[in-house]
């Protein structure tokens, strides 16, 4: 392995030692090249043309953010759901920025070694504030979260101000490189001052300047780099850094999937044939998106220097629905699943009660899937107290008691066994609900579905989202033949209504309908099989503007 030097100039080598040679060819003496005023008008960065390896190591840190988010967070909530898409904003806006630099003009030195170390430490600190973050009694690490910002902002500002040293002397980087390496100083600052409104306690919702700030910043940079085409972002590998970040969050996708079908074996150790379906089903929604994304990517070139920097800005957007999508994925068949346990666990109760068996059969029943449950599932002492209690309840019943008696006596066991199998799987209501005294069962399910009413309606607000994007990328990077292509753009038209449809479903959440058809095991199973149809769809359209572009060309070119 080579020396590594303690910093590298961004410039290209070959780029720069031409230049030198052109200029003392012309004035006879090298000295002269300083004083050359054409040398200092073109300077060519060396962009890589691949994600390097510490860039994909960079973008691992992201996504472990997320998992370690969702694991101390339940979305359960519109506060907690505000809090997730807050807390992505945070990361991917900071994952953002650094990309911005890295895809231009980073270099391998130490010194960028080191500065790429601070930026892993700042993603951990991430993940060590996540937990608590924008808990109303945290306000020791929202004051760290701001100053941890500042010092992701600081590292930044030297790498941009280092670049700046390498490159003074050309003039049309000097300008918007000091807009940027001020802007990011700007951000700092604003992120240190919010840390002491945190420590006094002064302003709790002060935490939006985070927001306001970072779109900010961000916002400069990818107009700085628009306005002035030396810091251009259209020769750099920004389009394949989106890309992979798409890639690792549907691999995350992946992980929950599999995490789920694990806490399934654990809990019930045993699938439904619904679930096997469903899980079938979870699978290639994923896949689908995956084949719908880069099947829509079809010319990186055809973006333009604006039309790539619009493309990057809109994967934030698109990157939240697609975290929110897969979180919905995973929510919904976790649901799916309750259902079809709970009923199967009381079924032969339920049949027995219809058809009049003994209270003696009744009970023994009854005994049965309490055993089962309680034995699978964690139980606190105050739930089997409510349960013992209830079950001894139905023993002093006489023989010749109603079905209609039975139930009523053993209704508080069955519904306590209930709760106990949602909470095991992970399906919590609001903490704000859970801290009122004496919850009855019934409101306590009210809650419960209540949470299934704001996953249901993220879920298909997000997928929407998801296939509109596709087609706003796909319209972006289409090229600009419009005979050729015209059937595709028919095709990419016909993606955006479905996702509207997709989208407009989460208005059964006002009528109510959302609940039944989350007992339902096909939404997963139907919404795999819309998405199955886009990509058949798009394929023909493709196979057909071909065929009709072929008939117009010459008979020798074909």
């Amino acid at each position: 392995m080579g020396r590594i030097p303690f910093v590298t100039s961004p410039l290209h080598p070959f780029k720069s030692k031409s230049s030198t040679r052109h200029s003392s060819t012309s004035d006879g003496e090298l000295g002269l090249a300083t004083h050359d005023e054409t040398l200092f008008e073109d300077p060519q960065f060396e962009h890589y043309e691949a994600t390097s390896n510490i860039q994909l190591f960079f973008d691992l840190f992201f996504v472990a953010n997320l998992t370690s988010f969702v694991t101390a967070h339940d979305v359960n909530s519109s506060k907690m759901l505000a809090s997730y898409v807050g807390f992505i904003s945070i990361l991917w806006f900071t994952w953002c920025q650094v990309s911005l630099y890295d895809v231009r003009f980073a270099t391998d030195s130490i010194f960028e070694r080191v500065a790429h170390a601070c930026h892993f430490g700042v993603m951990m600190g991430l993940a060590v504030i996540g937990p608590n973050f924008l808990r109303q009694d945290a306000w020791g690490p929202m004051q760290q979260l701001s100053l941890i910002l500042m010092v992701s902002r600081l590292v930044l500002a030297c790498q941009y101000g280092t670049t700046l040293y390498f490159t003074w002397h050309y003039r049309k980087t000097r300008a918007p490189l000091l807009i940027t390496l001020v802007s990011l100083l700007a951000a700092a600052a604003v992120y240190f001052g919010i840390s002491f409104v945190f420590q006094l306690r002064i302003r709790w919702d002060a935490y939006i300047a985070w927001y306001c700030v970072s779109v900010t910043e961000v916002g400069i940079n990818v107009v700085v780099a628009a306005v002035w085409p030396a810091l251009s972002l259209e020769k750099t590998h920004l389009v394949e850094r989106m890309t992979c970040l798409t890639l690792i969050i549907l691999g995350e996708g992946i992980i929950l999937l599999t995490k789920v079908v694990s806490m399934i074996g654990k809990l019930d150790q045993r699938f439904f044939p619904q679930d096997i379906g469903i899980l079938i089903s979870s699978v290639l929604i994923i896949y689908l998106t995956y084949q719908l994304y880069f099947d829509n990517i079809s010319s990186v070139e055809a973006l333009g220097p604006i039309g790539q920097h619009l493309w990057a800005m809109l994967h934030f957007s698109f990157h939240v629905c697609l975290c929110l999508m897969m979180e919905g994925i995973n929510q919904i068949f976790i649901w799916a699943h309750l259902w079809a346990g709970i009923s199967q666990l009381f079924n032969p109760l339920m049949s027995g009660i219809n058809s009049n068996a003994p209270v003696d059969e009744l009970r023994d029943m009854l005994g049965e899937a309490l055993d089962d449950a309680l034995n699978r599932f964690t139980t606190y002492m105050d739930q089997f107290h409510t349960i013992e209690s209830a079950y001894n309840a139905t023993i002093a019943l006489p023989s010749n008691a109603t079905g209609t008696e039975f139930i009523e006596k053993a209704w508080p066991a069955i519904m306590e066994t209930v709760t106990i199998i949602v909470h095991n799987f992970g399906w919590k209501i609001p903490k704000e609900v859970a801290a009122k005294a004496n919850l009855t069962f019934q409101e306590e399910i009210d809650a419960v579905m209540k949470v299934y009413d704001l996953t249901f309606g993220y879920f298909c607000i997000c997928t929407g989202l998801f296939l509109i994007f596709i087609t706003v990328f796909a319209i972006l990077s289409l090229p600009r033949d419009p005979h050729h292509f015209r059937l595709r753009r028919v095709s990419t038209g016909t993606i955006a209504l479905v996702g509207l449809g997709l989208a407009l479903l989460s208005l059964m959440n006002i009528t109510g309908k959302s609940q039944a058809v989350g007992q339902s095991p096909w939404v997963l199973p139907a919404l795999a099989l819309i998405m199955l149809f886009l990509p058949l769809h798009i394929s023909l359209a493709a196979a057909a503007s071909f065929s009709l572009f072929s008939h117009k060309l010459p008979r020798d070119i074909i």
